[in-house]
Parts: structure tokens; C-alpha cells; sequence
């Protein structure tokens, strides 16, 4: 198998029996690990829940992430509610392209939704008495979904939670 690279094809694929450990065992870099439920959490929710819609990320043939969308109103909102990127592969443009194509596939399969949002750490970071919920300024993906053109549409919730939005 080779390793992943910037050139790598990135495909999306329905998480299976033959492949869901794969994509349990993908882990964020460990200051982001705040930022997220585990994907082991992800997929348990997934499973019970009418309005996820779950996919393994594959760069060529090696998993790399993540991306699990809420449906709420497929006429109005849909919710990037779980996105991982595994701490080994990020920076290679995995997921700025997995945003893409989270808004392609909207796009393409609901022309008539009008938002897609995510909520996001805020940028100056969070603490938190439970260390494994604080995140520091850098680890925040705030400026990425920032640059990615969402932006904020609500005051923090009670966890510090910022939601952010994109138009479609």
C-alpha cells in the first residue's frame, strides 16, 4: 500500500462491516481530540440516528477520515456534524477537500438546501476541567472553516461551541 500523499484521490465511501474498525481506529492529533466526539462515539450515534449520513474518507486506497452530515430539513439545513481528518494525514488538503465535497454532494443531491453548518471550537481555544474537552488556540478549527468562507451565526452554546455557516 502506498502512503498517502497530496496527489492522492480522495473518494467517499459508505462505512461496512468490512470497514468501520479502519475508521474507528482514525484518531485527530492529540490537542484536537476536544475538538470531537471519537468516531467510535460517531458511528454508534450514526447507527441509531435517522438523520446521519456517514462516509469513510479514502485517500486512494488508505483511509484518512471522517464525514458524518446531519439532515434536518432537506429543504433548508444540513450539519456537518462529525469531520475528522486522522492526525498522520492532515495537511496534505484532505480537508479543505472533504468540506468540498461535503457542499458538492449537497449541492447535487439537494439543490434547494440553503445552509450548511458545523460548529467549531473558537479560535482563541477553550479550557475546560476535564483536560480532554480544552483545546488551545491552534488546535481550534475555527480560521479553517473561516477560510473555507463559513461564518458565525450564533453566540457560543454552553459547551463554548461556536455554530458557523457556509450559504449554499
Amino acid at each position: 500500500m502506498t502512503t498517502p500523499s497530496r496527489d492522492s484521490i480522495l473518494t467517499f465511501r459508505e462505512v461496512t462491516e468490512k470497514n468501520w474498525l479502519e475508521v474507528a481506529n482514525l484518531k485527530p492529533k492529540d490537542g484536537q481530540v476536544g475538538n470531537l466526539a471519537s468516531n467510535v462515539w460517531s458511528l454508534c450515534e450514526a447507527h441509531y440516528s435517522e438523520d446521519a449520513w456517514v462516509r469513510a474518507i479514502y485517500a486512494d486506497e488508505t483511509p484518512v477520515g471522517m464525514l458524518m452530515m446531519a439532515i434536518w430539513d432537506p429543504d433548508e439545513a444540513y450539519y456537518i456534524w462529525r469531520f475528522m481528518i486522522d492526525g498522520r494525514y492532515q495537511r496534505l488538503g484532505y480537508g479543505r477537500r472533504g468540506v468540498e465535497f461535503a457542499i458538492a454532494h449537497i449541492r447535487q443531491y439537494n439543490p434547494q438546501a440553503k445552509q450548511l453548518g458545523v460548529m467549531s471550537t473558537p479560535p482563541e481555544g477553550k479550557t475546560s476541567g476535564n483536560l480532554l474537552k480544552s483545546v488551545k488556540a491552534e488546535d481550534s478549527p475555527y480560521k479553517f472553516y473561516q477560510k473555507l468562507g463559513f461564518r458565525e451565526t450564533a453566540p457560543p452554546d454552553e459547551d463554548g461551541e461556536i455554530m458557523m455557516s457556509i450559504d449554499l
